[in-house]
């Protein structure tokens, strides 16, 4: 789980008043406004008795609207690059005997791309296209990295886990034994050789592809990965005018392709190879697809303060096309210049991820409105884990198009109003809370989970040490 910005601590538990400790927690709260606002006070309280005192400056979005990229209307039946009828992609293959890689690549590797320099001028953001003939990937060399990640292809929409992080054998002399390299080290500065898997592909001729890595900012690889990075968002650089290992046919063409896992712009991070006769062509990004999001948690709907945040879980997204644009630089050589969006583009959708109040509840996003019933039954706690049920972070319970593209990001205007069970138990209205209040809605990046039934949010949410 990923930690979220700090709550700042400023104190002992505040003192709200006793009259929270005489109000029950029945239906009667929504009867009157000074019983909403009674519960309000006991949330408060109770939220405060849980993770410490509020500091007055504290928010609560901590999403960090990172964008990430794709090619234009990437499916499994994608269009060719030629945008004849689509196809049904296909790809097979996987892992097969290791490659050893010289020390004159390595050396070279470090001289073009230096750690900790910003390596951005080399290259400019890039896809491939499939051939006929099968294409081989080779990981070449693990730079200094505290992140953990791994390395993916997009072929026409199918998704495909290549290699993991670490896995990867160094030798310091011809006769050296060989060591495991492991997650978090990298290719030593005295390294003789390396040894490394090969992975070998065919995929459906003629569809466009690209390469991302998934990262984890806690170096394990536990959890949901926080972030992707792409070929397609110049956080990769194809180079095919570095030396060829002498594993490679010589009658085979390679790209070597530096990775940048988000933090110094060096490249090194991960440098893999792509070969074959022919390797798949590098060609410029014309045009990309973007999209940002948040996720939103909300609690509580009913009258047990669990503080689970999992009583509406949403997803809301904003996706919108840019035009990329290349120049010359001085050595002649055509780079990335600067990227536009494209007018006309944009649209919001939200995903309904959980539900796990029991009261009905209308969610408003901008202008649009989704409730729960009738579509489920009110009282269903649908994706919550309850009673030690499997949870799908990837669940969709029902998605809906903002249509007027009305979600503000910067403003949260979100809400979720309430029902009672009895035509005379009255309704309240949840909104993203104002600076310092006790929340209600919280609102994170996408690749966070949330919590199962009854299960609090960790107090290392919220909190830090002084």
């Amino acid at each position: 789980m990923m930690k979220l910005r700090n709550l700042l601590v400023i104190g002992g538990l505040a003192v709200l008043g006793a009259a929270f400790t005489s109000c029950s927690k029945e239906e009667n709260l929504f009867e009157s406004e000074a019983a909403l606002e009674q519960q309000k006070v006991e949330y408060e309280a109770s939220f405060v008795k849980k993770y410490g005192a509020i500091d007055p400056n504290q928010t609560w979005d901590f999403s960090s609207m990172r964008a990430t990229y794709s090619l234009p209307s990437t499916s499994n039946a994608a269009r060719t690059r030629t945008g004849e009828e689509a196809v049904e992609v296909a790809l097979t293959g996987g892992r097969n005997e290791d490659m050893t890689i010289e020390k004159s690549v390595i050396d070279q590797i470090r001289e073009e791309l230096k750690a900790g320099k910003n390596n951005t001028v080399l290259g400019s953001p890039f896809y491939m296209v499939s051939q006929e003939n099968s294409f081989t990937i080779v990981p070449v060399y693990q730079g200094q990295a505290g992140y953990y990640w791994q390395l993916y292809m997009n072929v026409g929409g199918v998704e495909q886990l290549i290699w993991e992080k670490g896995d990867i054998e160094y030798k310091t002399s011809a006769n050296g034994k060989w060591n495991k390299l492991g997650k978090s080290a990298k290719v030593p500065d005295n390294t003789f050789a390396i040894k490394t898997p090969k992975f070998t592909y065919t995929a459906t001729k003629d569809v466009p592809m690209y390469f991302f890595l998934k990262v984890w900012t806690n170096g394990t690889g536990n959890g949901t990965a926080n972030y992707r990075l792409t070929s397609l968002d110049q956080m990769m650089l194809a180079m095919n005018w570095l030396q060829k290992p002498a594993g490679v046919p010589a009658d085979n063409t390679a790209t070597i392709i530096g990775c940048e896992d988000g933090t110094d712009m060096d490249y090194e991070d991960l440098v893999f190879m792509m070969y074959g006769k022919p390797a798949p062509p590098v060609n410029h990004v014309d045009e990309v697809e973007v999209s940002q999001g948040k996720r939103y948690m909300m609690e509580d709907l009913g009258a047990d303060y669990d503080f689970d945040f999992n009583d509406v879980v949403v997803d809301v997204t904003n996706t919108y096309k840019k035009k990329v644009y290349y120049k010359y630089n001085e050595n002649n050589a055509l780079v990335f210049d600067r990227e536009e969006e494209i007018a006309g583009t944009r649209k919001q959708e939200a995903i309904v991820r959980a539900a796990g109040g029991t009261l009905n509840f209308t969610l408003t996003i901008g202008t649009k409105t989704w409730t729960k019933s009738p579509k489920f039954t009110v009282t269903d706690m649908l994706n919550t884990g309850v009673n030690n049920s499997e949870l799908n972070f990837n669940g969709v319970l029902d998605r809906f198009t903002i249509d007027d593209n009305s979600w503000i990001p910067s403003e949260n205007n979100i809400s979720v109003t309430v029902e009672g069970r009895g035509p005379n138990q009255g309704v309240k209205t949840i909104t993203f809370p104002r600076k310092g209040s006790a929340p209600m809605i919280i609102a994170v990046d996408p690749t966070n989970e949330w919590m199962r039934e009854r299960s609090s949010v960790p107090t290392d949410w919220f909190t830090t040490e002084d």
